[in-house]
């Protein structure tokens, strides 16, 4: 299937050892109406999807894409370009609860390096928390505004 560009492997990195983690890897539809199409009970889980569309964004924009770890904590994409790095996290909302909030922020809080950190919601207001910038992921898109 990857092959046929059906789907897009990503891999998974660690970000203390600095080493890619052999055989835990995700996968991305090349299409979204393949999941559409197979999707039979009409409950659409938003946050895979948007997860799915950034990866597919972020490929399109010339980054190289991993899932990130650090510990038991799992940092959605880390994207390289040339010499520069980004972090992203998605979710559909970070307003629904405390818990949430902390949840998305927690693995762009531990690490320690300076390269941007995002997080992308759907239509939260942006805010601020520990220098990582949170953007709207419609917009970010529409505007082709890159990490």
């Amino acid at each position: 299937m990857c092959d046929a560009k059906i789907l897009y492997e990503c891999n998974r990195f660690d970000l203390k050892s600095k080493k890619s983690i052999a055989g835990e890897k995700k996968y991305y539809l090349s299409d979204l109406g393949f999941y559409y199409a197979t999707n039979t009970d009409n409950r659409i889980n938003y946050g895979l999807v948007m997860e799915n569309v950034a990866f597919v964004y972020a490929r399109a924009n010339n980054y190289s894409v991993s899932i990130g770890r650090i510990g038991k904590l799992e940092c959605d994409f880390i994207l390289r370009k040339d010499l520069d790095y980004s972090y992203l996290q998605i979710c559909m909302t970070i307003m629904s609860s405390k818990e949430t909030e902390d949840r998305e922020y927690r693995p762009l809080e531990s690490i320690k390096d300076n390269y941007p950190k995002y997080i992308l919601t759907r239509n939260d207001p942006a805010q601020h928390r520990n220098g990582i910038i949170h953007k709207n992921m419609p917009d970010l898109m529409r505007n082709g505004e890159l990490f």
